[in-house]
């Protein structure tokens, strides 16, 4: 399957009255096509050049929607490289009960949410809400 998506253009203001030929060779080495302009060339004119609060840009609604405590543990657990059974025994639980808050099917409470916190090295707000 092909899926076309448009790349937004990413903006980056530096307040100097030149940019060092290192940093602009490391920005069009990793963003490719890099269009370097002085203060005040952006027209408010240019659809491209608008901007508008991530919060009401689709993709964040989208992201967003799908996050859920259940998938921030799945992700924080991943990113610390622990098994499901790993964390249980870290937090005195079962590994099923580890699965059934990940899936969803089991709600986490504030005091699980802290000690998922603790374990993990995350604020409990990551688990709770």
């Amino acid at each position: 399957m092909l899926a076309v998506v448009n790349q937004p253009r990413i903006r980056i203001r530096i307040e100097a009255e030149s940019i060092p030929r290192k940093l602009v060779s490391f920005l069009r080495l990793n963003y490719g096509d890099v269009q370097i302009t002085k203060s005040g060339d952006f027209a408010e004119s240019d659809p491209d050049s608008a901007s508008m609060p991530v919060q009401d840009m689709n993709w964040y609604k989208e992201a967003k929607a799908n996050m859920t405590p259940g998938n921030n543990l799945r992700v924080f657990r991943r990113m610390r490289e622990m098994t499901q059974k790993e964390l249980a025994e870290r937090i005195g639980v079962s590994k099923q009960q580890i699965c059934n808050m990940e899936s969803g099917r089991s709600p986490i409470g504030k005091k699980m949410a802290v000690r998922l916190g603790e374990a993990l090295n995350r604020p409990y707000n990551n688990f709770f809400w």
